[in-house]
């Protein structure tokens, strides 16, 4: 089993896990600061009809967007594939349950197949980095 430094700590790198968690592997992709991920992840994420209200809304509502923005601070922390994927299924079902209309009918929210599309984009900007999970 291999084993690298980071940060001070040693994190080994087990089969079917990345080596890096989803925020460091996007933010080295797409040479952002760790600061920058949860609001860039967020952009990048947002169903493109929504942006024009979710720029309004985010100015002046910030709020509606929490379960949006808790949702990306919990896939930055994770270095597991199958875990990535069972968050964005507890998501679906909260958006399933939301009883915020306008946010439900008109998905002004990330959509879960643009974050698993920039996934995949991450992996293959890292997979030079040891981040590509085979089969996955």
């Amino acid at each position: 089993m291999k084993a690298e430094i980071q940060h001070g700590s040693i994190r080994r790198a087990t089969p079917g896990l990345w080596s890096r968690n989803f925020r460091e592997a996007y933010c080295a992709a797409f040479a952002c600061q760790p600061e920058e991920y949860e609001r860039s992840v967020f952009w990048k994420s947002l169903y493109r009809h929504a942006l024009p209200v979710a720029a309004v809304l985010y100015r002046s509502s910030p709020g509606f967007f929490k379960e949006d923005f808790d949702l990306l601070r919990e896939l930055g922390k994770l270095s597991d594939p199958a875990l990535f994927k069972s968050e964005l299924n507890f998501f679906y079902g909260r958006n399933v349950r939301d009883k915020n209309w306008f946010r439900r009918a008109f998905r002004i929210r990330v959509s879960a197949k643009r974050l698993i599309r920039l996934k995949e984009q991450v992996l293959q900007v890292g997979q030079s980095a040891d981040l590509k999970t085979p089969g996955v």
